[in-house]
C-alpha cells in the first residue's frame, strides 16, 4: 500500500512541476500535462434482446421530463447605468405528455421523443430570453415554449420552487448586488398547458403556493369543548402556544389580461398573517387552528379577487408547557415550553368562492 501512495505522490509531484515549468515559460499548464486516457470499450457484439415480456398490457398513463433543473437568473442594469441587480433562483421540474410516446415504452421507438437533456437545455434557453421575475410567469413561458416548439405534445406541466434569496443589508443599507439566503419559507408554482381538439393551446392552469411558512403565537389561543371519552388525555386550555408550518395553494379566476402574480401572492400572504395573528396590538383569539385557518382563508378571498380557491395545510408544531417545573422548585407561568415535532396534528381546509 505504501508503494501505491509513493507512486501517486511521484505522479502528483511531476504534474505540479510540469505545470510550474509551463507557467514560468508563459505556456498554459493544460497544454503541457498529458491527460489520462481510458481505453474505449468495444461495443457489445452479442444479441440485443430488448423485450422479455410475453404479454403486452395497456399503458393508461405515461409521461417523461426532467427534475432538479436549477437556474439562477440575474437581471443586470444596462451598461453605464447605476442600478441594483435583481435575482431569482428556481428549481424546475418538467413533465411532457404525448400520445405518440406510448410507442417509446411499447415498441422501442424513440422517434420525435424530446430527450430529457433537451428539457434541461430548454429551461436555460427560456431563462435567457425572459425576465423570470415570478415562478408563475417563468413556468408559463417554459410550458408555452414546449407546446409551441413541439406540436405533437398534448400537455406540458412545469413545477417550480424558488429559493428565498433576500437582499443583503450592510450598515443598515440595502446592498446593490449582494444577497442572503432566507429560511424555510419559499414560493412554489405549478403551470399546466394543454391543447383543445383542434390543437390550439388552452389557457394556462396556474397553481401558486406558499411552502414552509413557519409561524408562532404565544397567547390568544386555546382548545376546549372537544369530545371527551375514555381515550382522551388532552386537558382543555384557554392559554397555549399555537405554531404551525403552513403551506397554502391557490388557483386563479379566468381573467384577461392575466393577474399580477406577485401582487396576488403578497395579498394572500398578508391576509393569512392577519387571519392567524390578528391586529398587531392585541391580536385575535384562536378557538382552534381549524377555525383560525378558515377565517384566514375567507379574508384572502375578500382581499384577492383573482383567487378562485385556497387550500391551507397546517401541521401542528407543538410547544408543550414545562409543567414539571413545580417538581424542580419553580412555578410554570406560561413562560417555559418544550417543543416536540412528532406526533403532529394535521389540519387542512379549502375555501372556495360561491357559484364558481
Amino acid at each position: 500500500m505504501s508503494r501505491v501512495f509513493a507512486r501517486i505522490g511521484r505522479f502528483a509531484a511531476s504534474s505540479l512541476a510540469g505545470a510550474a515549468g509551463a507557467a514560468a515559460c508563459g505556456v498554459a499548464a493544460s497544454s503541457c500535462v498529458t491527460p489520462l486516457r481510458f481505453a474505449e470499450a468495444a461495443p457489445y457484439a452479442g444479441p440485443k434482446e430488448t423485450d422479455l415480456r410475453e404479454t403486452s398490457y395497456p399503458i393508461p398513463e405515461h409521461y417523461h421530463g426532467k427534475w432538479r433543473v436549477r437556474v439562477l437568473k440575474v437581471r443586470r442594469p444596462p451598461a453605464g447605468v447605476e442600478a441594483r441587480h435583481e435575482i431569482n433562483e428556481y428549481n424546475v421540474r418538467v413533465y411532457l405528455w404525448s400520445p405518440d410516446y406510448e410507442k417509446v415504452f411499447t415498441n422501442n421507438d424513440n422517434a420525435d421523443l424530446v430527450a430529457t437533456d433537451t428539457c434541461k437545455n430548454t429551461v436555460y434557453v427560456v431563462a435567457k430570453r425572459t425576465a423570470c421575475e415570478t415562478p408563475e410567469q417563468f413556468g408559463i413561458d417554459i410550458a408555452t415554449h414546449f407546446m409551441t416548439e413541439y406540436p405533437f405534445l398534448s400537455k406540458c406541466k412545469i413545477e417550480l420552487d424558488e429559493k428565498p434569496w433576500g437582499r443583503a443589508i450592510v450598515n443598515g443599507e440595502e446592498h446593490d448586488h449582494s444577497f442572503v439566503l432566507g429560511g424555510t419559507e419559499h414560493k412554489r408554482a405549478s403551470v399546466e398547458i394543454g391543447r383543445d381538439s383542434l390543437g390550439k393551446l388552452l389557457r394556462p392552469t396556474v397553481i401558486s403556493s406558499i411552502v414552509g411558512m413557519t409561524i408562532l403565537k404565544t397567547t390568544q389561543s386555546g382548545f376546549t369543548g372537544y369530545l371527551q371519552d375514555k381515550y382522551t388525555l388532552l386537558p382543555e386550555t384557554e392559554e397555549r402556544c399555537l405554531a404551525t408550518e403552513l403551506c397554502a395553494d391557490w388557483t386563479f379566476m379566468k381573467s384577461d389580461p392575466p393577474p399580477d402574480y406577485a401582487a396576488v401572492r403578497k395579498a394572500v400572504r398578508e391576509q393569512l398573517k392577519l387571519g392567524i395573528f390578528g391586529p398587531a396590538r392585541g391580536g385575535v383569539y384562536s378557538a382552534s387552528l381549524q377555525a383560525t385557518i378558515y377565517d384566514a382563508g375567507c379574508l384572502v378571498l375578500d382581499a384577492a379577487p383573482h383567487v378562485k380557491d385556497l387550500q391551507i395545510f397546517t401541521p401542528n408544531l407543538h410547544y408543550l408547557p414545562a409543567s414539571f417545573l413545580d417538581r424542580l422548585g419553580e412555578k410554570f407561568e406560561d413562560d417555559s415550553f418544550y417543543p416536540i415535532d412528532s406526533p403532529s396534528g394535521t389540519i387542512c381546509c379549502k375555501v372556495v368562492r360561491k357559484n364558481v
